[in-house]
């Protein structure tokens, strides 16, 4: 069959080649023009050949010369050969300075095929030009394709680099396996590549580059779009769409000026690749993207301040013979064969949790645990560890002390740019055990109705479970609630607190005793000496002490003074346990003649509790002239337990001196002369009572009123006499 076939082939070849010689009809969508340089290549149907010179002029050629640049309207294939190709420097016509143009018929399609064969650069205002619109020449749809495993750098020097733009219809832009540089310098908003839909488009546009094998890189000047996707019509800016789409490891790069579509009203969502069949990198900017399964044909760079991403499903090779230099940053979210091979850039890869378990932990025992996960540049994060343990976000270490038992289910996150990972982990946290407990005493003593906290201290300080019970052994000597002990009755009891976490126990002995309130007065008596009536000079005070002989503070109310006796001042009215107090207690003066015995009554408080005591005073006053009262006159003096003396009945005191007439009281000078004074100890000399004569002791003493020595008096006189007989 094979056989027939190609023999039917050979018969029609033949015969064709027996037929005239005539030209193809021309492609449909052929340009209506198509200038190269500032020449019309196009020439009717025939296929015409040129060459260009260092200049980038063109030259008509044939076939069979070393042509550079051939036209074939049947196909509308512009073949580039090794060509240099500049645009005429003229804006103002046809071609408008482009260094290639083509241009569309009326209501038709407009398309052109550039093939590709080895190095070639074309300049011009525009770089190329694919018009479909001009004046009143209105095409449809504009197509540009460019083919071939050629190069191409195409440079539009105050316009776009490439620039394909429809009439009423669709506008695309198609590069196959040929690798393309275009380029703008103009600084004013023109693209290195833009595909454009006419002010007359009515049927919602569709803007499409699609780069199939090879590469395309596109820049313009500071400020521009490196590929641009424009809708030129106002009333089809809300349906007109735009798509990217790239196959068979193309490499789409805008570096230099990213990619952006918008129309004459608004900005327009950029079109990114879409689609199974999807396999390319397309670097918008300094971000670049791994579509699908990509295999690098030629090096790439991602350089300083970039960066390339592998999204998850998608896988980058760098087969051997290719080149990966990362000077930026490489996401690897999806799959990476093979590592760059240079640079100083970073790699990071979607996070993997690697740490197997958490080691189990103590409350009040400090925690350090650092997890560990495949790729870099990593933050951690957990939102339920348990309470006192953190996770650092950079570091990826768990620390802190637990401060609660139990098991706790923990999910743990690792994020970084290129994805999130997360695990979960069960983390037990054990409790602390008690190892013993202390009370703050031993010992307590406390009167009935009293109360004491006791402080219990458990061990460790770390423990988990501190709680602990109370006991007393003796509940109606002494009670416990809670640590507070509280006194009932006289006795003894023993207060015992235990731990619940292992039952360890210490103990306190409470003794209780009853409170008493007593008091006490020193001397329970004061006897005065007598006076006679009229004394002026009252007893001398007596002292009384009070001493507080219970076991509570006590306050003393003051004394009061009697009919007959004045009552000092309290030395202090408030007595702790044991203090003393003191008052003093006088006879008043001018008393009648009389026997004084009187009770002062001292009494004390704390609360409601009271408590009292006397003290009794005597006192006696009697008439001078009554002789029936020397023993009421003689008493026991403190001076001498065994002394008796003789009152002055004038003034009390108690100290005579002998003299001629009497013995005389060395206080007021009151004279006794009718009574012998020599018995009593407080009596200097004697005096014998009518005789006038004193010892001699007795003479030297000063009395008041004539105590002169009469003997002395009489030598006196006698000198006296014989001097005043001599004169």
């Amino acid at each position: 069959m094979k056989k027939r076939i190609l023999s039917l082939l050979c018969v029609l070849a033949l015969c064709l080649g027996l037929l005239p010689v005539t030209a193809l009809a021309a492609a449909e969508g052929e340009p209506a023009k198509l200038y190269v340089g500032d020449q019309n290549v196009r020439s009717g149907e025939d296929t015409t050949y040129w060459t260009t010179d260092a200049s980038g002029g063109l030259t008509k050629s044939s076939e069979n010369d070393a042509w550079s640049v051939k036209y074939e309207p049947g196909t509308a294939t512009l073949t580039l050969r090794g060509a240099t190709i500049n645009g005429a420097y003229d804006a103002t016509s046809l071609p408008f300075g482009a260094g290639i143009y083509a241009q569309g018929r009326s209501n038709q399609a407009v398309a052109l095929t550039i093939e590709l064969i080895g190095t070639n650069t074309i300049t011009g205002i525009y770089g190329i030009y694919l018009h479909g619109h001009q004046g009143g020449t209105v095409s449809t749809n504009a197509s540009l394709s460019i083919t071939g495993d050629g190069s191409l750098t195409v440079t539009g020097t105050t316009s776009y680099g490439l620039h394909v733009i429809s009439g009423t219809g669709n506008a695309s832009l198609t590069i196959e396996d040929a690798s393309v540089v275009a380029s703008s310098s103009s600084s004013y908003s023109h693209a290195g590549v833009c595909v454009q839909s006419g002010a007359d488009a009515t049927n919602s546009p569709e803007l499409s580059l699609a780069v199939n094998g090879g590469s395309l890189t596109a820049s313009a000047s500071e400020g521009n779009d490196g590929i641009q996707f424009y809708v030129g019509s106002p009333s089809d800016t809300t349906n007109a769409t735009t798509s990217l789409t790239i196959s068979d490891n193309a490499i789409v790069d805008a570096r230099n000026g990213g990619i952006r579509a918008t129309s004459v009203s608004t900005e327009l969502p950029t079109p990114t690749p879409t689609g199974d069949n999807s396999s390319g990198i397309v670097f918008d900017g300094t971000e670049g993207t791994v579509y699908g399964n990509v295999t690098l044909d030629e090096s790439l760079n991602v350089g300083e301040g970039e960066t390339l991403t592998i999204p998850e499903g998608s896988t980058l090779t760098v087969p051997e013979g290719a080149t990966l230099t990362n000077n930026g940053t490489i996401v690897n979210k999806g799959t990476m064969n093979g590592d760059p091979t240079g640079g100083s850039g970073t790699v990071v890869s979607t996070p993997t949790i690697t740490t197997a378990s958490l080691p189990e932990g103590t409350v009040g025992t400090e925690y350090n645990q650092p997890l560990a996960a495949t790729g870099n540049n990593i933050t951690w994060s957990s939102s339920d560890l348990p309470a006192g343990l953190t996770l650092d976000a950079d570091t990826g270490t768990i620390t802190g002390t637990p401060a609660t038992e139990g098991q706790f289910s923990v999910k743990i996150t690792a994020t970084n740019s290129a994805g999130i990972a997360s695990k979960e982990y069960t983390l037990n946290i054990k409790a602390v055990p008690v190892t013993g407990v202390t009370l703050d005493t031993t010992e307590l003593s406390l009167y009935t109705g009293e109360s004491e906290t006791l402080t219990a201290k458990v061990l460790p300080e770390t423990a988990t479970d501190k709680s602990v019970t109370w006991e007393s052994s003796n509940p109606d000597v002494a009670t416990v609630v809670d640590g507070k002990v509280t006194a009932v009755k006289e006795g003894e009891a023993t207060i015992t607190v235990k731990t619940v976490d292992g039952g360890y126990t210490a103990t306190c002995t409470v003794k209780v005793t009853d409170k008493t309130y007593t008091i006490t007065a020193d001397p329970a008596k004061l006897d005065f000496d007598a006076a006679y009536l009229g004394y002026k000079t009252q007893p001398a005070p007596q002292t009384v002490t009070i001493t507080n002989t219970g076991n509570q503070t006590l306050n003393l109310n003051q004394p009061a003074s009697t009919s007959s006796f004045e009552v000092g001042t309290l030395s202090k009215t408030q007595l702790a346990p044991n203090e003393k107090a003191t008052f003093t207690v006088q006879p008043k003066a001018d008393l009648a003649v009389g026997s004084y015995k009187e009770s002062i009554n001292i009494s004390g408080f704390n609360g409601n509790n009271t408590v009292s005591t006397s003290v009794d005073a005597t006192f006696a006053v009697v008439d001078i002239n009554d002789t029936s009262v020397d023993n009421k006159l003689t008493v026991t003096s403190g001076i001498s337990d065994n002394i008796t003396y003789y009152t002055c009945p004038s003034c009390g005191y108690h100290n005579w001196t002998a003299t001629e007439v009497g013995y005389r009281c060395d206080n007021c000078g009151y004279l006794e002369s009718t009574r012998q004074l020599s018995g009593y100890g407080n009596v200097k000399g004697t005096y014998t009572p009518g005789s006038g004569a004193t010892s001699t002791a007795a003479s030297a003493v000063p009395q008041t009123g004539d105590e002169s020595n009469p003997v002395l008096w009489t030598v006196l006189l006698l000198v006296s006499g014989l001097a005043l007989g001599g004169l």
